[in-house]
């Protein structure tokens, strides 16, 4: 059997006894892969039980004493192979009333039929709407924020998948910032980053993000050309066994516009602030006022983003404060962040950094390595 990941039995004790939730259901791939290990995502090596989830779902089950269960593909036979889940209880459906019809089996053969049941907001329609029928005497209650809470806290196997997925993404970054040279155009760019990141042993991407001056950042790929002072900026996240990753950089032919640059050196002053200031037990509601303080002070001027979003099995697992407001809640040790800070310039886009740090005992850990400036070519 495998060993877990992330997952502990015993921090799970303790999340769903001070939520009250007897039973809590994962659904969607990547909370089953934290709770189970079983390869559900779409960046597995093979990701077939993804694939095929629309027939053959993947569930796991999470009872208050922390102990899982799992339902999984009838033809899957390496399941020992992947999880830490006992084979006992793993079982195995070859349809979505398959799948149904034993969760409903379980619940009622553990008693839970009329005690408080977590899911996620993102369960299947057809899964959840069989739920209420059958145990009319249960309390549902949203699984999304008890999810969260277990994943915000990073094992050290976690935080060393992350580390070397930072450095695929930072690898890719490298080498296309090496190809870039007037004329290019962002759909080579883009296949310099998927070959390098596959080249480099990982499972794949997560993004792919990269803007050509004013282009669209999250829609590149349309055989736009590199030209003379435009910021390039690449923006990729990297999958390592699982894990996920977030780095932004960017390369110029010629000079950087001076509007620009200045932008630049304040969103890297503003991303040092954060990374000094966080620590155990700073609140992050607060923090976020803190910071945005501290850019009014460096300048009035353009839109700005500051974030600091939670980064392991997806690229934003929550944020823990940013344009959207701020969760109530302190920053602990080894929470994993990408502290990313933006400015508006006018022909340029979002000019700004992002980078992922570990909370330490002290403050920030910076995972990345890459010089933080713009590159001048």
């Amino acid at each position: 059997m495998a060993e877990p990941i992330g997952y502990d039995k015993n921090r799970a004790k303790e999340i769903l006894t001070k939520n009250n939730i007897d039973l809590l259901i994962a659904s969607t791939p990547v909370n089953v892969f934290y709770t189970t290990g079983l390869p559900v995502t779409h960046v597995a090596p093979n990701p077939i039980l993804y694939v095929l989830s629309n027939q053959y779902p993947n569930l796991s089950m999470v009872r208050r004493d922390g102990e899982e269960s799992a339902i999984v593909w009838s033809l899957y036979d390496s399941v020992k192979e992947f999880s830490w889940v006992p084979p006992s209880d793993v079982f195995r459906v070859g349809s979505l009333e398959g799948a149904v019809k034993k969760l409903l089996e379980k619940i009622e053969e553990w008693n839970l039929g009329n005690k408080t049941i977590g899911f996620e907001s993102y369960m299947p329609r057809y899964q959840s709407e069989a739920l209420r029928p059958k145990f009319p005497n249960a309390k549902f209650v949203n699984g999304d924020q008890t999810f969260i809470e277990m994943r915000l806290i990073k094992t050290e196997e976690e935080i060393r998948r992350i580390k070397k997925s930072t450095e695929v993404a930072e690898k890719a970054i490298e080498k296309c910032i090496e190809a870039v040279e007037l004329g290019v155009k962002d759909t080579e760019l883009l296949q310099i980053a998927r070959r390098t990141i596959v080249d480099e042993g990982a499972w794949g991407w997560d993004h792919l993000t990269m803007n050509i001056g004013p282009s669209d950042p999250e829609a590149p790929g349309l055989g736009t050309p590199v030209t003379p002072n435009d910021i390039v900026r690449f923006d990729f996240g990297a999958v390592w066994e699982g894990y996920i990753s977030d780095v932004s950089r960017g390369v110029v032919i010629g000079e950087v516009p001076k509007k620009a640059q200045e932008a630049m050196d304040y969103m890297i002053q503003v991303q040092e602030y954060c990374a000094d200031n966080i620590k155990p037990g700073v609140n992050a509601k607060e923090f976020r006022e803190e910071a945005t303080n501290f850019l009014k002070s460096l300048t009035k001027r353009g839109f700005y983003l500051i974030t600091a979003h939670s980064i392991g099995l997806e690229c934003e697992e929550t944020h823990l404060f940013g344009p959207g407001g701020a969760m109530d809640v302190p920053f602990e040790e080894n929470m994993v962040l990408d502290l990313e800070v933006w400015l508006n310039v006018r022909g340029q886009g979002l000019v700004g950094i992002e980078d992922c740090y570990r909370v330490s005992g002290t403050g920030c850990e910076r995972l990345s390595k890459l010089d933080k400036q713009i590159i001048v070519k």
